[in-house]
């Protein structure tokens, strides 16, 4: 039985869909991105591949996807560096190197085409309504990040700056003994997202086997993400790869780090990833550095930011609900329309080829 990791590499954030699809495509030396219509088992397909070859002793990463929990967008294959992708809108994937890299898998090579073209309006009304509940969705979210960054203030105006660098110093100091004289590499990924089922965040798979785990709590403003990317930063100039795992709300923030040859892994523990430290965990209170004679957090103007803020969010949690009960409706046109047989044929075809490749 091999390792298996799950992260997301896109996200519906508040500066719009993000995606990070580059890193795991730049790690493989194969790659096959399925093409085809929403509920034509493209998921499935992969989640399938992924669990047999995880039983075969293959280490599988499982990308999420943002937009349903119970979906993936990909897996990666360690030890023979295969992607397998979902290669259409919004992460639309096309070759760089057709054939010699990449492989395009058709799936509307499966459908029953005059079926769909006779749902034609049904299914263009579905795609239509989708695009514009988005719209909507992105401007409740970017609202609510204008909202954040009101919250952000009140904090930072008793914010201890010299405090928190020496924080920062001092872990900078304890983790990072020696160079590694080698050139360091990085990935940009998400440990977690707002999905229309709720939060879904990977912390506890992704670090499972960290031996040092540091759990930082804070509020907003209070230097976790500017920590988080200093400690980041020192580490690629000594010459250690490091993860990246991006907020799926502000990309711009980092949530956590992994720095896989020192078993380091520094993650934010608050809401909404919130996570309470293990016995064997390192917590880093940013509270600390914040003057709370100067911050009364419990006071306007901070409630009311607070209560705003989580108002506007759950505007955008609405729409987000509302798009996946119309793609919902939507995939039902194209399950109609696929031929399962074909797809699981295919499936246990690459599978095979994949296993065959095993040392």
């Amino acid at each position: 039985m091999g390792n298996k990791k799950c992260y997301f590499v896109c996200a519906n954030t508040s500066k719009g869909f993000v995606s990070y699809f580059d890193y795991v495509l730049n790690d493989a030396k194969r790659v096959y991105i399925i093409k085809g219509g929403p509920g034509c088992g493209k998921s499935t397909f992969m989640k399938r591949m992924g669990e047999e070859l995880l039983e075969f002793g293959f280490d599988v990463d499982f990308i999420y996807c943002s937009s349903d929990m119970n979906s993936i967008d990909g897996i990666f294959v360690h030890d023979v560096d295969i992607a397998v992708v979902d290669g259409t809108a919004p992460h639309v994937i096309d070759p760089k190197y057709p054939g010699a890299v990449e492989r395009i898998l058709n799936f509307g090579d499966y459908w029953d085409i005059d079926y769909l073209r006779e749902k034609k309006d049904e299914i263009k009304y579905y795609f239509d309504e989708i695009e514009k509940h988005y719209k909507i969705f992105f401007e409740y979210m970017s609202s609510a990040k204008l909202i954040h960054d009101k919250w952000e203030k009140e904090y930072l105006k008793g914010m201890d700056f010299r405090k928190a660098d020496e924080i920062t110093e001092n872990l900078i100091k304890s983790i990072i003994v020696k160079n590694q004289n080698k050139q360091s590499k990085e990935w940009h990924r998400f440990a977690g997202a707002m999905t229309p089922q709720g939060q879904l965040t990977f912390y506890d798979i992704l670090t499972k086997q960290i031996e040092n785990r540091y759990v930082v709590k804070g509020r907003p403003g209070t230097g976790k993400s500017t920590m988080t990317k200093k400690i980041a930063k020192a580490a690629l100039k000594n010459g250690y790869d490091v993860e990246y795992y991006h907020c799926s709300f502000d990309p711009d923030s980092i949530d956590m780090i992994i720095i896989p040859e020192l078993s380091f892994a520094l993650l934010d523990g608050t809401a909404p990833h919130e996570l309470e430290p293990e016995n064997y965990d390192n917590v880093v209170d940013m509270f600390e550095c914040i003057d709370t004679d100067v911050v009364h957090e419990d006071e306007d103007p901070i409630k009311s930011i607070e209560l705003e803020y989580a108002k506007e969010i759950e505007k955008a949690k609405f729409i987000y609900r509302k798009i996946y009960e119309i793609h919902n409706e939507l995939e039902k046109y194209y399950i109609d329309a696929i031929d399962f047989n074909d797809v699981n044929a295919l499936r246990i075809r690459i599978t095979d080829t994949i296993k065959s490749l095993k040392k």
